[in-house]
């Protein structure tokens, strides 16, 4: 049975809207009319099927890359999906996370239940970087839950050894002088030097690196999504699994951090100069203090747990660097930025972490 992938995705009425309930009935699926459907911006197609009695499926594209990764036809997102509540994931936390549904090999395409009436952190922060606490303390609440459920027995199956994440960060020290001159955008040499003068920091994240817990892995802000951020009890969604597995759950903390931080940074007015200012930092603060407030009351940091997060936090703005090299050629006064804020994030993790998040604990010792 073809897939609504083979043309034109499928409109309210006519031979595709038909098409497409033949390809679900094919799957064993039969939710009704389709009333409406949303396409997405992202690496492959995705689409949201809205039915007529109020439910949802998101359709997605298996990424080939990962898909090769794994040996599935339907790659590694339906492996998570369908692990995590066997893992014992708290139910308040699968909650936040989409429900396989079904999944087509030969069109290689997952279908999951659809969160509607969310919204993204990017568009929830577009105008203003301040979140709400409610909101924010559901964000580290999730994430929380899914980082302290037991590993233990999952990690020592051999089944899932594709799901033991190696490091994703590579070393910048032994760059060529040709790798550097074919690397992307006209600043990509500031950006291979901000890289090369943090190396130390990130071999230390990578000595530590190990199979710790669930990690989402690409905790971005359009993978966050939020539904009523601004009432008393929002809730939160945590979508495209397809990189997740198992590692050190201080990436994904570092990587919410360092959202914040981008989406204050896309704030500032003037250049690194004004960060110098203890004011300047009043709403990112704010943010990155409650979400890892919230987030201790789900699992208790160390110190050097604490450092390592404010570490890949210096990681995700550093990364958001690159994107803007390799999308637009250039860094910007953004990117600049970036480079500057997540330098300092990597090599002296405690001296912004006592800006940002006071309240550390202290080191044994100290």
């Amino acid at each position: 049975m073809p897939s609504p992938w083979g043309g034109a995705l499928p409109d309210e009425s006519g031979p595709a809207k038909a098409r497409t309930r033949s390809w679900l009935a094919s799957l064993g699926i039969d939710r009704g009319d389709i009333v409406r459907t949303e396409t997405f911006t992202a690496r492959n197609s995705v689409a949201m099927l809205h039915f007529e009695d109020g439910t949802a499926l998101l359709l997605k594209k298996v990424d080939p890359a990962t898909s090769k990764a794994v040996g599935t036809a339907t790659g590694n997102e339906e492996t998570m999906l369908r692990l995590l509540p066997e893992a014992g994931v708290p139910q308040f936390a699968q909650a936040a996370v989409p429900r396989f549904v079904a999944a087509d090999p030969e069109t290689e395409t997952l279908v999951m239940e659809g969160k509607t009436g969310f919204i993204s952190m990017r568009e929830f922060t577009r105008n203003s970087p301040v979140i709400p606490v409610p909101a924010l303390v559901s964000l580290a609440s999730v994430t929380a839950g899914i980082h302290r459920t037991p590993v233990d027995r999952i990690t020592a199956d051999p089944r899932y050894a594709p799901q033991l994440i190696d490091f994703p960060f590579a070393s910048f020290v032994t760059l060529t002088p040709a790798e550097l001159a074919s690397g992307p955008g006209m600043d990509y040499f500031d950006y291979a030097a901000a890289m090369q003068s943090v190396d130390g920091s990130v071999a230390r994240l990578r000595d530590g690196w190990g199979p710790k817990s669930l990690v989402h892995f690409d905790l971005r802000d359009d993978n966050v999504l939020f539904k009523d951020p601004d009432g008393a009890q929002p809730r939160v969604a945590l979508v495209d699994w397809e990189l997740a597995g198992f590692g050190d759950p201080m990436l994904d903390v570092g990587t919410v951090v360092g959202q914040l931080l981008i989406r204050w940074l896309h704030t500032v007015r003037g250049d690194a100069a004004s960060l110098s200012r203890a004011d300047t930092w009043a709403t990112v603060r704010r943010n990155v203090g409650l979400f890892l407030t919230a987030y201790e009351h789900g699992a208790a940091l160390s110190a050097e747990q604490r450092d390592d997060a404010f570490r890949y936090a210096g990681l995700a703005t550093l990364m958001y660097a690159a994107g803007r090299l390799e999308q637009i050629g250039s860094l910007g006064r953004i990117g600049h930025l970036c480079l500057f804020v997540g330098r300092k994030l990597l090599t002296d993790p405690e001296g912004l972490a006592r800006l940002l998040a006071p309240g550390r604990p202290a080191k044994a010792g100290a």
